[in-house]
């Protein structure tokens, strides 16, 4: 399974901000739509951070509600790795499991094609496990 195979489950909606965009209106995004990040995109459209909740956390811990007024550009993470359409769900666990991140931008050439979340790699790697399991419990039976 491949994270494409994801992308055309989930499709390629990503809430992003620009890095202007307050603390205090992303923690609100995130709370309304219910997600755990946002990508943080510059005037080319280009990925130029991400900002998640583990961000916001530190901000908050270091500057208490002051952090609210904080835009995006001081407190997102400047270093974000992404994944291409072609990687396998096995590559992007190991990824997000040495990262210790939950979220990763799907990118190819440039071009912001989605976002994945640890919670959509669970979810797709536990299909796969249930056909497996099945087309055995098949070839068994008919054996």
């Amino acid at each position: 399974m491949f994270v494409s195979d994801i992308l055309s489950r989930k499709g390629g909606l990503v809430f992003t901000v620009t890095p202007g965009t307050t603390v205090g209106q992303i923690a609100q995004q995130l709370s309304t739509r219910r997600i755990g990040s946002v990508l943080v995109l510059d005037a080319d459209s280009a990925v130029a951070g991400i900002v998640s909740e583990r961000d916001l956390v530190q901000a908050f811990a270091g500057h208490g509600a002051a952090a609210l007024a904080f835009e995006a550009q001081a407190v997102m993470t400047r270093e974000v790795v992404t994944c291409d359409p072609d990687d396998s769900i096995d590559e992007i666990m190991e990824i997000m499991t040495r990262g210790r991140f939950r979220h990763l931008p799907v990118v190819r050439h440039g071009e912001l094609l989605g976002l994945i979340s640890i919670g959509d790699v669970v979810k797709a790697r536990l299909e796969e496990a249930r056909h497996e399991t099945e087309a055995l419990r098949a070839y068994i039976v008919a054996g």
